[in-house]
């Protein structure tokens, strides 16, 4: 199957929405069950426009799926008192379940990548879930490394969907 990976428009909204949504989906359904399901449908549309504004953002589709078959949303981080070095975060990566494995994946962080070096970052970030060894594996195939860990101690029981309401 052939994709194209490219920059995101006004136009891809609601796909870059429901993309988000799955990803929501997935992610606390399967391995954050403090994670709200119902951010992308609540906040979704207007956090994809002021990213689709920003200019130290990055959003981009993998196009040529019967429509978006993916996304990658990325934020450059300019140096400052803290951060002696332009960075940048892949912040959140999406791939249809079906086109998993077929290289998708790699094209949005190369161009992820591509684009942060040529905006002057000299570190990229990307966290991601330590029991999806898919993404880990994918991350570490294009150069990300493990350089800290997060230990995350869950108190109680996680809040219903009623509570977050």
């Amino acid at each position: 199957m052939t994709s194209t990976i490219r920059p995101a428009t006004i136009d891809d909204l609601d796909e870059v929405v429901a993309s988000t949504s799955a990803l929501f989906a997935e992610d606390a359904g399967e391995r954050d069950p403090l994670r709200n399901q119902r951010w992308p449908e609540q906040h979704g549309t207007q956090w994809c426009r002021d990213l689709l504004a920003n200019p130290k953002a990055l959003v981009l589709v993998a196009d040529g799926f019967a429509g978006v078959g993916g996304h990658l949303v990325g934020h450059l981080y300019d140096p400052s008192d803290m951060w002696t070095v332009a960075r940048a975060e892949l912040v959140s990566m999406y791939i249809r379940p079906e086109l998993r494995g077929q290289g998708v994946g790699g094209q949005l962080v190369d161009a992820f990548v591509e684009w942060a070096r040529n905006h002057g970052a000299a570190s990229l970030q990307v966290t991601a879930y330590a029991v999806n060894a898919a993404a880990l594996a994918l991350y570490q195939s294009r150069g990300f490394a493990p350089r800290s860990i997060t230990l995350t101690a869950d108190l109680g029981e996680p809040p219903t969907l009623t509570n977050l309401a």
